[in-house]
């Protein structure tokens, strides 16, 4: 027994030897950028230089534009969100105790408001979206014929001209995380109904509105959809998985497994349908907005988790649907720093209000490393080209978001220096809105709302730097400077931001957001583009003790749970009897 308990000993110290050794080797590749940034011209310009000129090479091919979505603005939609977030056992935060949350930005009943917004930010393009429950409010059992709502249709077509009597081309997004109440009864995603149901929906949507839309998004970030749908229960229909369904939720026949299945062929299927010849002279290009972002370890025994994650939800999702894309949109945020104990909150770094690190150099990395994925490996060209769908941050001081904007833009910038096909960038978004589970805590526009006043709009400084942007297609360093120059003063005074975010009295965030924000400090990091410095090594390692703490008091905690659980069922047996 002795020689036996020595031997399993010293076979898990091996294992665990063997374990760190590998991590060791996989860190430098797990942390390094895929090349040098080229911002030599960055260094040596003059005060009053040109950093970026989006103009310049192609006319005007590159554009600038605004996103948002039907569930973040639509008022008189009683969708599965709003039934998610009425629900007593779980509330969404910050929408009860917000004045008239199911108003959201009234975009259905004045839809004038935003698009004046619009035009007067001087951008082309607005990406916007139809609901598929509003237009399809019942199963279309016989067909969509049938079931569609014909004021439905008509109130789209009027947001659709008017957009383009102000000069606007169209980006419409089919399915953006709001999935028709009809459909949660059977299953939604994972059952593969739907699949001939949003064939049949992208068909009806070209014959009725294609004349008016310059671009087709099928899906936004449908692996986010599923992962909080289905693996966490933290969006509609909120249903927890059982312990057993959360372990092999990822598997190919877990929820999220069967879910992503399903969503790989309806695309399929919708992208052959948008396309389909013989109906009129209109054949706009059909692509997806895909969530990607920069996956860092919290420590070094994070690493493998990393790795598998990063292929997870960067490019499992398209690697299956690259042939059937004429564009591909990434929404980038920023960073996540992951450990086996959460999504863990580093002080380290600097954070939206929705609990995004903010990180610039990730979007060139994120764009480049595409790039090399994608591209023809003989001839170099791409399969297809990128439009940025989604950049932007919660941030209801406008203090961080105008140097986010000025470096997030130099990061496409420099993607484009180094041979990446991008055709356009889409910031989110154009007035605060409704954020999924964090309901209105986290401020995204570049307007601001004043709920308590009848939605009334104001404009924020960052709003005007973008038209600046937008219409000159130029980014100076006289630009850069005064928007990291105020940012400096602001930390300077001791500034505070509000954070959204719920965590641990470790620092993990959870999936959930807070009724009232808390505040906290600005940080000092340094993460302007080609500025941010990665940590050492020897922070990685120290940190593989707190993450063993973190687990061992989950450990315990779930072995109490499990306890009290089992004393509870025995003094009920015990009553029965």
């Amino acid at each position: 027994m002795a020689n036996c308990l020595g031997i399993c000993t010293v076979g898990a110290l091996a294992a665990l030897l063997i374990y760190a050794a590998a991590c060791s080797i996989l860190l430098p590749y797990v942390l390094r950028p895929p090349r040098l940034l080229p911002l030599e011209h960055l260094a040596s310009a003059s005060e009053d230089a040109i950093l970026a000129d989006f103009f310049e090479r192609d006319g005007s091919r590159f554009f600038f534009g605004v996103a948002t979505a039907p569930a973040h603005v639509e008022d008189d939609l009683n969708d599965s969100w709003v039934e998610f977030a009425r629900r007593e056992d779980r509330p969404v935060a910050a929408w009860r105790d917000v004045p008239s949350p199911g108003l959201r930005l009234r975009f259905w009943s004045d839809p004038e408001t935003e698009l004046d917004l619009v035009q007067e930010m001087g951008v082309t393009v607005l990406r916007l979206g139809v609901d598929w429950g509003r237009l399809i409010p019942s199963e279309p059992l016989r067909g969509v014929a049938a079931a569609v709502d014909p004021a439905a249709v008509d109130g789209y077509l009027h947001i659709l001209r008017s957009a383009r009597n102000r000069g606007l081309r169209t980006m419409v997004t089919l399915f953006h995380h709001s999935l028709p109440r009809w459909a949660l009864g059977y299953g939604g995603w994972t059952d593969s109904r739907t699949i001939s149901y949003f064939r049949e929906f992208a068909a009806f949507c070209r014959e009725s509105f294609g004349h008016l839309v310059d671009y087709w998004v099928t899906f936004n970030e449908p692996h986010i959809f599923a992962l909080f749908s289905h693996c966490l229960g933290t969006w509609p229909p909120g249903r927890r998985p059982s312990f057993l369904g959360a372990t092999f939720c990822f598997s190919r026949f877990g929820s999220y497994g069967r879910a992503m299945n399903n969503i790989v062929e309806a695309h399929k299927a919708a992208y052959a349908a948008l396309h389909v010849t013989g109906r009129g002279d209109y054949d706009s290009p059909v692509g997806v907005a895909h969530h990607v972002g920069v996956i860092r370890p919290y420590s070094l025994m994070d690493v493998p988790l990393v790795i598998v994650a990063r292929w997870l939800m960067q490019y499992s999702w398209i690697d299956l649907i690259q042939e059937h894309l004429d564009f591909c949109g990434l929404n980038f945020y920023g960073q996540e720093v992951l450990s086996f104990a959460g999504l863990m909150l580093d002080e380290d770094e600097e954070y939206s209000e929705a609990g995004r690190g903010v990180y610039p150099d990730g979007l060139y990395e994120v764009l480049l490393a595409f790039h090399n994925r994608y591209k023809n490996p003989r001839t170099g060209q791409p399969p297809f080209r990128y439009i940025i769908t989604e950049n932007g941050i919660a941030d209801d001081r406008d203090v961080i978001r105008r140097p986010y904007l000025v470096e997030h833009l130099l990061a496409v910038s420099a993607a484009r220096r180094a041979g990446v096909p991008v055709d356009g960038y889409l910031h989110w978004t154009i007035s605060d809105n409704w954020e999924w589970s964090d309901g209105y805590c986290p401020k995204f526009g570049l307007v601001s709302v004043d709920r308590i006043h009848n939605l009334t709009r104001h404009h924020r400084p960052s709003f005007y730097l973008y038209k600046q942007i937008a219409e000159s297609g130029i980014v100076s360093k006289a630009q850069r400077h005064a928007a990291w120059s105020a940012l400096q003063r602001e930390l300077g005074e001791g500034g505070l931001r509000p954070f959204c975010r719920k965590t641990d009295r470790f620092g993990r965030m959870w999936a959930e957001g807070l009724d009232a924000p808390i505040l906290r400090p600005i940080s000092e990091r340094n993460w302007r583009l080609g500025h941010y410095v990665i940590n050492g090594m020897l922070k990685y390692v120290v940190r593989c003790a707190e993450v063993a703490a973190m687990r061992l008091n989950d450990a315990v905690e779930l072995l109490t749970q499990l306890s009290g659980n089992w004393a509870s069922r025995q003094e009920r047996g015990g009553e029965e009897l």
